[in-house]
């Protein structure tokens, strides 16, 4: 390894100590990294200088003697932007490098209606109200990350909610940041339940868990931001002869589990709206009140969950899963009724997130491509 790549090398590794263990001081950092106490300054300096990370000084009340300096990813320096779309509306953020929300937009409007390009000249709105918080604030912006309810193959978008296929959604962002005047963005894409795995992460989550969930699709990606393996659980049979899908499938999960097959087994109207716009989950409202449909349509999904989740177990042979977006939303009367079904030997969870877990995960993507990479930033 030449002296440029170590240097590389050596910059990420404590960057990305910070990021997972602040505050941390730079003693900790040589003894975690076999670095010298001097090189791991030097680094430091390098990436406070570039307003990556942050020294809070001494701990309060520390015994007097030579102070050590408490290091944080810089809640002052450059921010990432989410975008989210969903049937229904298109959603922004603005997170700081310690995935705090400075900002949110929100936006009304059927993407599910017309086509990609419409959808996303819909998000202009959005995208110039966040920059302009941005500005305002004094902050560069890193990249923008985006988040859609299917999935992403070879750079093509594919969500069956949007009646997206092989969609290059990356492009079409990138235009109408060039529309906004706004160039030289790197522009990330995911689906909603990789960034919303992601966001249970870096909000302090092992990253040996797997996440299933999602607002718009029923998904399956591991928390490890590392781990590329991400699935459209929704569309897996669970059923030999079930009721037809749209994906052209037969006894699909999303058949038995999705928002849509839920609120008809419960006797409700699916007015597609998604919890960012609704707020709690409608089923799970008549689930606490013991309406019986809405417990007959908990159990038919659970049920058919967990016979999804036996061929997870077995090739995956998860210890812990998280369940996330609308199945979160559904309790704990959901939670017990899978574990019920699933028997021991496998931990469930619900998440802790609300519905905006997706986009906060997509603005995460660029967060985490910073800290993977800082010198792509400080030289950049």
């Amino acid at each position: 390894m030449d002296a440029q790549a170590m240097r590389r090398h050596n910059v990420a590794l404590v960057m990305e100590l910070i990021a997972r263990d602040a505050p941390v001081s730079r003693v900790e950092l040589a003894r975690r990294t076999g670095l010298t106490k001097a090189t791991v300054s030097s680094l430091v300096a390098e990436l406070t200088g570039a307003e990556l990370v942050r020294d809070l000084g001494p701990e309060p009340g520390r015994a007097p003697g030579r102070p050590a300096g408490r290091l944080v990813l810089d809640p002052y320096g450059p921010v990432a932007l989410g975008l989210q779309f969903g049937s229904g509306h298109i959603a922004g953020v603005i997170l700081d490098l310690s995935g705090r929300p400075l900002a949110r937009r929100l936006r009304r409007f059927d993407v599910a209606a017309g086509g990609a390009p419409d959808g996303v000249r819909a998000a202009r709105p959005v995208l110039r109200q966040l920059f302009d918080e941005a500005t305002t604030a004094g902050r560069l912006v890193a990249g923008v990350g985006v988040a859609v309810g299917g999935t992403v193959s070879h750079g093509l978008v594919s969500a069956l909610p949007l009646g997206w296929h092989g969609v290059d959604l990356r492009g079409l962002v990138a235009a109408e940041l060039r529309a906004l005047d706004l160039h030289g963005l790197d522009v990330l894409v995911a689906g909603e339940v990789a960034c919303a795995a992601l966001a249970e992460y870096q909000a302090g989550a092992a990253r040996d868990w797997l996440y299933l969930g999602g607002e718009e699709v029923i998904g399956l990606a591991p928390l490890n931001p590392a781990a590329s393996l991400a699935g459209d659980l929704g569309h897996v049979p669970v059923r030999r002869r079930g009721e037809p899908c749209p994906c052209g499938g037969r006894g699909c999960l999303d058949r038995y589990a999705g928002r849509p097959a839920m609120a008809a087994a419960a006797g409700l109207a699916d007015a597609g709206v998604t919890r960012l716009l609704a707020g709690e989950e409608p089923l799970a409202v008549r689930v606490r009140e013991q309406d019986p449909g809405a417990l007959r349509a908990l159990h038919r999904a659970s049920e058919a969950l967990a016979d999804a989740l036996i061929g997870v177990r077995a090739l995956l042979a998860p210890e812990t899963i998280v369940l996330g977006g609308r199945l979160a939303g559904l309790g704990e009367a959901f939670r017990h009724a899978v574990v019920g079904r699933l028997g021991s030997g496998l931990t469930v969870r619900l998440s802790r997130l609300g519905p905006d877990a997706a986009v906060r995960g997509a603005a995460g993507r660029v967060i985490a491509r910073v800290v993977a990479d800082p010198l792509a930033w400080i030289e950049g």
